[in-house]
């Protein structure tokens, strides 16, 4: 079963209109001249709102993209920055810029840390996007800082996303596969969040790895995989909830 914080995930990011693929699996390295790391404007994610808003108005009903929408785009207006990170897909064959989000849930006797990672190519003309997530949960008064398991355990899973014309999009759920993540402890606020008594932002850095597969996707398309091997360091928002 799915752990339904596993859509705290993937959203602003679902905003270019050119999908690409490939059959066969390489590095997604793309051109050496990519930047190694984005940081987004206010002007860079107004343009993202409004072409992530044509992707949910072509895709109605369908709550994953517009739950992702909401919860992604708060990684960005925070300040973090997405690094580029060459992995084994046949997703795309162009870089991929990645960036995560863990939540903390601190409660005395029952905690709990949810953990998404988002691998985007180009924002200004996406077209491919890698989504992992886990869940791991404790009765201690501190949330746990790690998760480690088999995909669709409920406790790590996966999505494969392409767009397409008009944005259109073609999905893949992951059916095997294991992935990892480790939080780091916090570090300095985030710069573009404002702290409430119940909810602060610090930044972190979150190490994955990642070996994952999805046999098919929608409307027929065919199967796809993502890996990294080699532990990856991914710039983190963490928000830590205290109830």
């Amino acid at each position: 079963m799915q752990h339904p914080l596993r859509r705290t995930a993937v959203a602003c990011a679902l905003i270019g209109l050119a999908a690409c693929g490939s059959d066969s699996t390489s590095p997604a390295s793309g051109n050496n001249n990519a930047p190694d790391n984005i940081l987004f404007t206010t002007a860079t994610v107004k343009s993202l709102d409004s072409t992530g808003q044509v992707i949910v108005t072509a895709n109605p009903g369908n709550r994953d993209l517009q739950s992702l929408l909401d919860s992604t785009f708060s990684v960005f207006t925070a300040g973090i920055q997405a690094k580029r990170i060459d992995i084994q897909t046949n997703l795309t064959a162009l870089p991929l810029y990645f960036v995560g989000i863990h939540r903390a849930f601190n409660h005395a006797n029952s905690s709990s840390s949810t953990w998404t990672l988002i691998g985007l190519d180009d924002p200004s003309h996406l077209g491919s996007l890698i989504e992992l997530s886990g869940f791991a949960q404790n009765t201690a008064s501190t949330a746990p800082s790690s998760v480690s398991g088999s995909v669709g355990s409920g406790f790590v899973n996966g999505m494969f996303l392409q767009v397409g014309t008009a944005g259109a999009v073609t999905q893949w759920h992951t059916g095997t596969g294991t992935v990892s993540f480790t939080s780091d402890a916090p570090g300095a606020a985030c710069p573009g969040f404002a702290a409430t008594p119940i909810v602060t932002c610090a930044m972190e850095t979150m190490h994955v790895t990642f070996n994952t597969n999805a046999t098919g996707g929608s409307g027929g398309a065919g199967a796809r995989q993502a890996a990294v091997t080699t532990t990856i360091d991914v710039p983190t928002m963490r928000l830590t909830y205290t109830l």
